[in-house]
């Protein structure tokens, strides 16, 4: 069961994400909001606070929706495959979600949302089983920044990139790239 005030909380955030996936960030005020769940646009105010609240919001939802996602193996067979396989699903959110994906990395506050902190725990988990096993090339830390900046990057290029110009080997080469700066590979 859920709170009548999270429930219409969580119906205003999925309008504003439909809105934003349809049509851009620039669709997203707070009266096509509030039209599109069916409020009077001062409800948004009192939810949110205001457009950044319900943006902030949003994000939040989105690296929740990512992690929900997020399969998590505590001894996986082989770490490097592991590393592969979940850089490929975290690249594969941001280019399935590109409106969301690019609100939830545009600005570096929106990393501190819990969600986000549990997702780089998630990441500092796969790169201390790699340590572990002996397979990092570098100290954690800077594996972690390479694994995500490495990510990022490769969803924002593509998402600036013509469709006609996109071509996954662009995808596959940075994968590789990041896992041989940060793995001894096998």
């Amino acid at each position: 069961y859920m709170p009548k005030r999270d429930q219409t909380r969580q119906r205003v955030i999925d309008a504003a994400n439909e809105l934003l996936e349809r049509e851009g960030r620039d669709a997203v005020t707070t009266r096509a909001v509030a039209v599109a769940a069916g409020l009077q646009p001062p409800a948004i105010y009192r939810l949110f606070g205001d457009k950044d609240g319900l943006l902030e919001a949003v994000a939040e939802h989105g690296f929740a929706t990512f992690l929900a996602g997020k399969k998590v193996d505590p001894d996986p067979e082989d770490p490097i495959e592991d590393l592969r396989n979940s850089w490929d699903l975290a690249v594969e959110f941001g280019v399935s979600n590109p409106a969301l994906y690019t609100l939830m990395y545009s600005e570096p506050t929106r990393e501190t949302s819990a969600a986000a902190r549990a997702g780089m725990e998630i990441l500092k988990g796969r790169v201390q089983r790699l340590a572990a096993a002996g397979w990092l090339r570098v100290d954690q830390d800077l594996a972690i920044m390479i694994i995500h900046a490495t990510g990022r990057g490769a969803v924002l290029t593509w998402l600036s990139l013509p469709e006609d110009r996109r071509d996954p080997a662009l995808l596959t080469a940075l994968r590789e790239a990041m896992v041989g700066a940060v793995t001894h590979q096998k």
